[in-house]
């Protein structure tokens, strides 16, 4: 294992899902894992149809933060990115 990749509904922010944990082991990180993970963990929100999708980011965690803005994540709370609507994964994988 690699890495993994958790999440829940929920109805927190007013959002339907909520990217809990996403985690890559250091020798394998830069190599696009987090981002296939990312992918996988859309498409269970997706078929849940939770698509508003919120996500707490750790107070300088930038590495995280560029990840999620990178998928389509937008800030709109302090230490907290939200997507929309998470399929936009999708069209940026």
């Amino acid at each position: 294992m690699v890495g993994f990749v958790a999440g829940h509904r929920t109805r927190r922010y007013g959002c339907s899902g909520e990217l809990q944990w996403i985690d890559v082991v250091a020798e394998q990180r830069r190599h696009g894992i987090a981002g296939l993970l990312l992918v996988a963990m859309a498409e269970w929100f997706a078929e849940q149809k939770a698509l508003r999708v919120c996500v707490n980011v750790k107070p300088g965690n930038a590495v995280a933060g560029e990840l999620y803005e990178k998928y389509g994540a937008r800030t709109f709370y302090e230490y907290w990115m939200v997507w929309e609507d998470i399929r936009e994964i999708f069209r940026r994988s």
